[in-house]
């Protein structure tokens, strides 16, 4: 197999017709499948062994900085750079992630959108010094500079915040259901427009949540809490969680402890861009212990999951039927 096929597949680059047909050819032996492996874990070694690679800095986002998540030196790298050449003159088409600016009135001050794509990540330093990095299928909007008495960002996915202290500017991440406030601290948010469950895990500081309806309460977070709203039932729940699990996704890893099957399917369906229809009732209460690389190709985390609980699966197109 042509070694920029997997290149393209690690970087989320191949059409579904190439992909699939990547996938066909990783089923059709063993050898095939143990060379696709080989590549992966090469490639994963790469990427976990690279923490500093220099930021790339577009004319286009003023004063933030983006810096997609690549990997090390070596020939793979020297493919590799040929093809993040090609994503970085490539914003507008959307082949690493687009980025939209529009001017505010009688300000010099431009907002900046990032969409991630689906199965990437990136990683962006705005112009405080906050670090943000963003998951698959995020819309995040940032100002290209702060003012001095407001720091405020919109969040439509999952990012995780290291936020840079500032009493005289507190730092506000606004969503479709609540918002966060904060001076300084490191913590994470799920909140997609398109899920019922929006949730944030405080690793360190303080944030204080507030729903988006008028007069509603408000909530304090404190290191190792977690927050979760369901707009189904409008239930809101504060527990104690591991927050490593939460942070995992930054460095590329898919982890699930003790979670529904339920609740993976949505995260699957989110990160692989496809709709999975269970009817297997049983199956959705089931709860589920395991990491996953985000470069595991979704077949291979199903079979990994019905090894604990038997069950099958078939492909149509875009959509993945589970069956008992």
């Amino acid at each position: 197999m042509d070694r920029n096929i997997f290149i393209r597949y690690f970087t989320g680059t191949l059409t579904k017709q190439e992909e699939k047909a990547l996938l066909d050819w990783i089923d059709n032996s063993e050898s095939n499948r143990e060379e696709f492996l080989r590549e992966r874990k090469l490639w994963d070694m790469l990427m976990l062994n690279s923490p500093n690679v220099d930021t790339v800095k577009s004319e286009s986002v003023g004063e933030a900085k983006v810096k997609p998540f690549r990997s090390a030196s070596g020939r793979w790298f020297s493919e590799f750079v040929k093809i993040a050449a090609v994503f970085i003159v490539a914003y507008g088409a959307g082949t690493w992630f687009t980025l939209k600016q529009s001017k505010s009135r009688g300000e010099m001050v431009f907002m900046n959108t990032v969409e991630v794509p689906v199965g990437q990540r990136t990683h962006l330093t705005l112009s405080d010094g906050t670090k943000v990095w963003l998951n698959s299928q995020t819309r995040f909007t940032f100002p290209n500079r702060f003012s001095k008495d407001n720091r405020t960002v919109q969040l439509d996915g999952e990012a995780m915040f290291d936020v840079v202290h500032n009493e005289n500017a507190p730092f506000l991440v606004k969503t479709s259901t609540h918002q966060v406030k904060v001076l300084g601290t490191l913590f994470n948010v799920f909140a997609y427009k398109n899920s019922p469950v929006f949730e944030t895990t405080l690793v360190r500081g303080k944030v204080v949540l507030t729903p988006n309806q008028s007069g509603a309460l408000s909530t304090e977070l404190y290191p190792s809490q977690q927050f979760v709203y369901n707009a189904i039932n409008h239930k809101i729940e504060v527990k104690e969680v591991d927050t490593q699990e939460y942070m995992t996704w930054i460095e590329g890893v898919l982890t699930f402890n003790d979670q529904p099957f339920s609740s993976i399917v949505q995260r699957l369906e989110r990160y692989y861009e496809v709709d999975i229809e269970v009817n297997y009732p049983e199956l959705l209460d089931f709860r589920f212990t395991g990491k996953f690389r985000c470069t595991d190709p979704l077949p291979v985390i199903l079979n990994v999951v019905k090894r604990y609980k038997s069950f099958r699966y078939s492909e149509e197109g875009n959509k993945i039927i589970i069956y008992k």
